[in-house]
C-alpha cells in the first residue's frame, strides 16, 4: 500500500516535534523517505508558494514519502492566501496523497505567532501587529493579516479534492491516535515513540517581550542587536576574541531572556489583549473547544 502524506501544519503546533522525532524515527522502520522540500526546490525564487512554479511535483518523488512543511498551506502562515495556496497544492498532488493538519487553540497559536515575531526582532506592539484585510502582502510591514482565519474554511478546501484529510489537536499530538489513521505501526513501536522527549520550544516570556518593546522606545533595538550578531560577534580562534564574542552574546537579548532570564524568574506566557485582535477569537475558541477530529 502507498503511502504519500503531506503535513502541512499548523504552525507552532509541534511541526519540529513531528519532523525530528517522530517522522524520522517512522521513515526508518517502514523505509519510508522523508523529504526535505529544500533539497529539491528553491524557496527564494517563489513569492506566494513553493511550489508556484511546479506541475506535477509528485512526479519528482518516489512512490512513498513523507512531507513536513507548515508554510505551505500558506506562506509566513497567514490565512489570506489559503485559496491560493490549495491550488498550488491540488496541482501538484493526486487525490490520494493523505494530508495532516495539526490544529491549535487559535487563541494560543496567535499568541505564540506573535511571541515569535519579536524574538525575529519585528518589533510590533501588539496594538499593531494583528489587522484583517483582503490583500496579496506578505507579512505586510511586519504585521499578520488576519483576513480568512478560519479553520473550516481551511480544512474544507482540502477535503474538496483529497480523499483523506487527518486533523488532531496540538493539545493532544502525543496521544498519536492521527498515526494509526495513516500508518501500520506495531503497538511496540508506538509505545517506543511516546518515550521520545518531546521538544519543547517555549515562546520568551512576558517580562521579555515587555522589556524589549520597552527598550525599543528608547532605541532601535532590531538595528543594534544586527549589529551586535553581523558585525561584532565574529568567528575567531583566538582566545581573547572568544571571551569578547562571549561577552557580547550576553547583549543578545532574545537569547538573554530566554536561555537565562525565563530559566531563573518564574515565567508567564505573553498574552495579547483579546480587544487587540479584529476576530472575534472568543467565538473561535469556543468552536474549536467544541470541535472533536
Amino acid at each position: 500500500m502507498k503511502i504519500k502524506l503531506l503535513h502541512l501544519g499548523l504552525p507552532k503546533s509541534g511541526s519540529t516535534y513531528l519532523q525530528k522525532e517522530i517522522f524520522s524515527e517512522i521513515s526508518k522502520k517502514i523505509n519510508i523517505k522523508l523529504i526535505d522540500t529544500n533539497n529539491i526546490l528553491n524557496p527564494e525564487k517563489n513569492i506566494f508558494h513553493d511550489l508556484e512554479n511546479e506541475k506535477n511535483f509528485e512526479d519528482k518523488l518516489p512512490d512513498n514519502f513523507i512531507i513536513s512543511n507548515e508554510e505551505w498551506f500558506s506562506k509566513k502562515w497567514e490565512f489570506s492566501r489559503i485559496e491560493k495556496s490549495f491550488q498550488h497544492i491540488k496541482r501538484n498532488f493526486s487525490k490520494d496523497t493523505i494530508i495532516l493538519f495539526v490544529m491549535r487553540n487559535p487563541y494560543d497559536l496567535l499568541n505564540s505567532i506573535y511571541a515569535q515575531s519579536i524574538q525575529e526582532l519585528i518589533l510590533k506592539k501588539p496594538a499593531d501587529f494583528f489587522y484583517k484585510e483582503k490583500n496579496e502582502f506578505i507579512r505586510d510591514n511586519g504585521r499578520f493579516n488576519l483576513y480568512n482565519f478560519n479553520y473550516d474554511l481551511l480544512l474544507s478546501l482540502y477535503k474538496s479534492y483529497f480523499d483523506k484529510v487527518i486533523i488532531t489537536k496540538y493539545e493532544s499530538l502525543s496521544e498519536f491516535l492521527f498515526l494509526e489513521k495513516i500508518f501500520f505501526l506495531d503497538k511496540n513501536f508506538i509505545n517506543f515513540l511516546k518515550s521520545k522527549k518531546k521538544l519543547i520550544n517555549r515562546s520568551i516570556s512576558k517580562n521579555g517581550i515587555n522589556t524589549i518593546l520597552l527598550l525599543n522606545k528608547f532605541f532601535n533595538v532590531k538595528k543594534t542587536q544586527d549589529y551586535l550578531q553581523n558585525c561584532i560577534i565574529k568567528p575567531t580562534n583566538n582566545p581573547l576574541y572568544k571571551i569578547k564574542n562571549n561577552f557580547f552574546r550576553q547583549l543578545l537579548l532574545t537569547s538573554f531572556f530566554k536561555k537565562k532570564f525565563d530559566k531563573f524568574v518564574p515565567y508567564r506566557k505573553f498574552k495579547i489583549n483579546k480587544k487587540l485582535i479584529p476576530i472575534d477569537i472568543d467565538k473561535l475558541v469556543k468552536d474549536y473547544n467544541n470541535k472533536k477530529f
